[in-house]
C-alpha cells in the first residue's frame, strides 16, 4: 500500500492529505525517500516514451474494405465505388475487389507453389530466430525486476528490524543447533511482521518450479525431529542467500546496519559447486541481484566483475562460512551453516 501511495504521489493522483503523509514519511524515513527517488527515475523514463503518433491517412477505410467479403460484393456496389473514386483522395479509397491481393484470396485455383512454401517456411524460421530469444530475454528481465522489488522490500524490512534493537543489528544466525543455517536469517522478518509474506524471501523465478513453497517458523525448525530436518531443505533451497555474520571464538555475531554501499546483505540464489564454481539460480548465468547495507539493489554481471562477485560468497580464508571480521561479508544459501564445522 505504501508503494502505491508513492506512485500516486509521483503521478499527482493523491488527495492533499495523502500527499502530505507521503512527504512526511519521506522526511522521516531514509528508506522511503530512497524508494521515492528510485520510482521517480522510472516514472521519468515513462514520460520520455509518451509520444503521440498519428495513424496513416485512409487507414480506417482500407481496413474496412479489407474486412468486407469481396465475393458478396454486387456489381452495383462496384459501379458506385468506381463513380466515387474520382472524387476520393487516393489514400482514402477502398481496395478494389479485383485487385491482385483479393484475387489471390478468392481464386478457386491455388497458386501457392512449392517454392512459395519454402519461402514462407524460411520467413517463419527467421521470425522465430528473432522473436523467441527476444521473448526469453523479456521474460528474464521481468523476473529480474520482480526479484529486485522483492529485495527492496527485504531491505526496508531489515532496516526497520535493525532500528528496533540497541545493537542496530540484522537478524542473527545461530552458531549451533537446528537453526544454524543461512535460510533462518529471514524468518524473523515475517514472524515479527516486518514482511507481509514469506514469498518476499525468495525469487519468483525459482518458485515457479514448485507449487509447494512454504517456509516453516523458527519454532517448527527448532522442534523438528532429526528425521524431519531433510524435509525442510526443499523449501529453504528456494530462499535468497543471506549474510552469515561474523565469527569470533566459536561464536557468530549478526551484521550491523551501518549504511555501507559496498557491504552485501542479501542476494539472489548462488550456490558454490565443485572447485568453488559459482552457480547462480533464477536469472540465467549472467549475474545476480545484490542488496547492500545502504538499501541499494544492484544487478552485478558475473562476466564483467567475477572476482568482486566471488568475494561475496567466500570469506577471507576461502571458506563458505561466516566472515572472519566485520568487513568480510559472506552470503550463504539455503542450509549453509554459519560455521561449517558445527
Amino acid at each position: 500500500m505504501m508503494r502505491d501511495n508513492l506512485l500516486g504521489y509521483l503521478l499527482n493522483a493523491l488527495e492533499e492529505d495523502e500527499a502530505r503523509d507521503v512527504e512526511v514519511m519521506a522526511e522521516r524515513s531514509p528508506e522511503v525517500e530512497h524508494e521515492l527517488k528510485r520510482l521517480k527515475t522510472h516514472v521519468n523514463l515513462l514520460e520520455d516514451s509518451w509520444v503521440d503518433v498519428s495513424p496513416p491517412a485512409g487507414l480506417a477505410a482500407r481496413a474496412c474494405a479489407f474486412l468486407d467479403s469481396p465475393i458478396e460484393r454486387t456489381a452495383a456496389a462496384q459501379t458506385v465505388a468506381a463513380d466515387q473514386s474520382s472524387e476520393t483522395p487516393l489514400d482514402d479509397r477502398p481496395i478494389a475487389s479485383n485487385s491482385r491481393a483479393f484475387s489471390a484470396l478468392t481464386s478457386n485455383s491455388s497458386r501457392f507453389t512449392f517454392a512459395d512454401m519454402l519461402v514462407a517456411t524460411g520467413a517463419c524460421l527467421a521470425a522465430a530466430v528473432i522473436f523467441f530469444p527476444a521473448l526469453a530475454s523479456s521474460r528474464m528481465l521481468a523476473s529480474r525486476l520482480q526479484c529486485e522489488n522483492n529485495l527492496h522490500q527485504v531491505g526496508m524490512a531489515l532496516h526497520e528490524f535493525a532500528y528496533q534493537n540497541k545493537q542496530q543489528a540484522y537478524p542473527a544466525i545461530d552458531a549451533d543447533g537446528p537453526t544454524n543455517f543461512a535460510g533462518s536469517f529471514g524468518l524473523p522478518l515475517v514472524e515479527q511482521g516486518y514482511l507481509k509474506s514469506p514469498e518476499y524471501l525468495s525469487c519468483a523465478a525459482n518458485r515457479e518450479k514448485t507449487d509447494k513453497f512454504r517456509l516453516p517458523t523458527l519454532k517448527e525448525v527448532a522442534q523438528a525431529a532429526p528425521e524431519q530436518i531433510p524435509g525442510l531443505h526443499a523449501n529453504f533451497d528456494l530462499v535468497y542467500n543471506y549474510n552469515l555474520g561474523t565469527q569470533q571464538n566459536g561464536r557468530v555475531t549478526p551484521p550491523k546496519m551501518q549504511g555501507r554501499a559496498d557491504y552485501p546483505v542479501v542476494s539472489d540464489i548462488v550456490r558454490v559447486g565443485d572447485k568453488g564454481k559459482l552457480s547462480p539460480k533464477g536469472h540465467g548465468v549472467t549475474g545476480v541481484n545484490v542488496l547492500f547495507d545502504d538499501g541499494r539493489v544492484e544487478f552485478i554481471r558475473l562476466d564483467e566483475i567475477p572476482e568482486l562477485v566471488r568475494q561475496y560468497y567466500f570469506n577471507d580464508l576461502g571458506k563458505v562460512e561466516a566472515g572472519v571480521n566485520e568487513n568480510d561479508p559472506v552470503l550463504g544459501s539455503g542450509f549453509t551453516k554459519a560455521l561449517s564445522g558445527r
